[in-house]
């Protein structure tokens, strides 16, 4: 739902013409389906190393562009770079080691299957079509398949869903899948925050879901991983806890039916959600003035593997 895109620095600086940087400023960041790689660790530094206008205007719109593109940039670690090779030769080594979405670039000279050519874009390019929505079954490996790309590369993710329940198998199956892709062929640091939202009212009391919790999550959580599990609270005449999400750092989808799986044949919609819509949530959820009250100590699990 949210792929990352290497971005070759001389391409970006061709996008100096107000059409193409209205563009692409519209087609990556947050509430996006794409977001870009900081490839290699001076990518801005060398973008504007290829910028050569002395143009006040052009340059103003260099930066907007560029600090769009940064904006919630994937800051790769232990990226492979040869000096004597071109960003392009680089960027196809480094797609080797773990892989971009798609490579974007002013040319394809090996003919790589994961290299875009800018100037022959359009919606219908396979890598680059961005898809916004899809339907998926409702088992672990596919939830977690879906959001994948999303969760390899964030450095917050929570995960909201009233009625989480640890006792409950269709609930762990897809946290330990969702954990799973967390970590697996991860390009960055591992997230600095992990939490699963859940209602406080109603169902089971504050001791047994701690309980359960400490009994039932360590072996599901991936060595290395912290997660926070948080009961939340409706106030009087406040925001409704009810809908399910998958919030990160880098954007965030919502699930039409919940975070667990399904019976045999069940299938369940997922959306991407667009900036106005992410930026509300996030800040009920994730900031440091959420629209509910979190009445209980927080459960720390940490994976034991």
């Amino acid at each position: 739902m949210i792929y990352e895109y290497a971005l070759e620095p001389e391409l970006v600086v061709t996008w100096v013409d107000r059409r193409a940087a209205r563009y692409f400023i519209e087609e990556f960041g947050l509430g996006q389906p794409r977001i870009v790689s900081r490839y290699p660790k001076r990518w801005k530094r060398l973008v504007w190393e290829s910028f050569a206008s002395d143009n006040d205007i052009e340059r103003a719109r260099m930066t907007e562009l560029i600090e769009r593109l940064s904006e919630t940039m994937v800051k790769r670690r232990d990226g492979q770079w040869n000096p004597d090779a071109g960003w392009i030769a680089n960027a196809e080594d480094e797609h080797a080691r773990i892989p971009f979405h798609a490579i974007l670039a002013r040319s394809n000279p090996r003919n790589h299957g994961h290299v875009l050519v800018a100037e022959d874009l359009d919606g219908a390019t396979p890598l680059w079509a961005g898809v916004r929505g899809r339907s998926v079954a409702r088992t672990a490996s596919g939830m977690a398949a879906a959001v994948a790309s999303m969760l390899r590369n964030a450095g917050v993710v929570i995960f909201v869903d009233p009625y989480f329940g640890p006792e409950n198998p269709r609930y762990r199956e897809p946290l330990r899948e969702f954990l799973r892709a967390v970590v697996d062929a991860r390009p960055c640091e591992r997230p600095q925050r992990i939490e699963v939202h859940r209602s406080a009212d109603g169902g089971a009391t504050e001791e047994f879901f701690r309980t359960e919790c400490q009994r039932r999550l360590p072996r599901i959580v991936p060595p290395g991983l912290r997660v926070l599990l948080v009961r939340l609270r409706q106030r009087d005449g406040g925001e409704r806890l009810h809908n399910r999400y998958i919030l990160t750092d880098l954007g965030g989808v919502t699930f039409g039916v919940g975070l667990d799986e399904g019976d045999p044949g069940d299938s369940d919609d997922i959306q991407l959600l667009d900036r106005p819509h992410y930026e509300e949530r996030w800040r009920q959820y994730a900031s440091d003035t959420p629209a509910f009250d979190r009445p209980e100590p927080f459960v720390t699990i940490e994976g034991n593997r």
